[in-house]
């Protein structure tokens, strides 16, 4: 196997798909709610649903965006209605992120949808040997370590 052609195709590949998958940030979903959510928001709503008591720096932490992204986010998802923030901890600096009754309903709605929209992906996955999977898990997870990587070094040629 030509290596530096298969690596050529993976990233062609992986860059592919995440222009699709950017694409699918962009559209709004409907919800039962008054406020249709943008995917983002609603994988915001899983994360928070499903990590009570994560303090904003924590969030960001998991995300890998900056506070002030994780803040920009949570202002819209408040003026929905969907998410509340409150302070608390030792010095009571800290902020900290809870679903509204709004959120928590959308919240066991979108982790429903997930559990059908992931079922593909199953079926797939149950034609590769473990190993493949295992592989492929640890590739995805090398390619997300290298844009990270080559984003903090973009960050220091501005």
């Amino acid at each position: 196997m030509d290596v530096k052609k298969a690596s050529q195709e993976i990233m062609e590949l992986f860059i592919q798909a995440s222009h699709r998958y950017h694409a699918l940030e962009k559209i709004p979903a409907k919800t039962q709610a008054k406020h249709d959510l943008y995917h983002s928001e609603r994988h915001w709503l899983d994360k928070i649903g499903s990590e009570p008591g994560m303090n904003v720096t924590e969030f960001a932490r998991a995300a890998g965006i900056t506070k002030g992204a994780v803040s920009q986010v949570v202002k819209k998802l408040e003026a929905k209605g969907f998410v509340r923030r409150y302070k608390g901890g030792d010095n009571n600096k800290e902020v900290f992120l809870e679903l509204t009754r709004a959120g928590r309903e959308l919240h066991v709605a979108h982790r429903k949808k997930n559990e059908e929209t992931i079922k593909p992906l199953v079926e797939e996955l149950k034609k590769y040997p473990d190993g493949s999977i295992k592989g492929f898990i640890s590739l995805l997870a090398w390619i997300s370590g290298y844009l990270e990587e080559s984003r903090e070094q973009m960050k220091g040629h501005q």
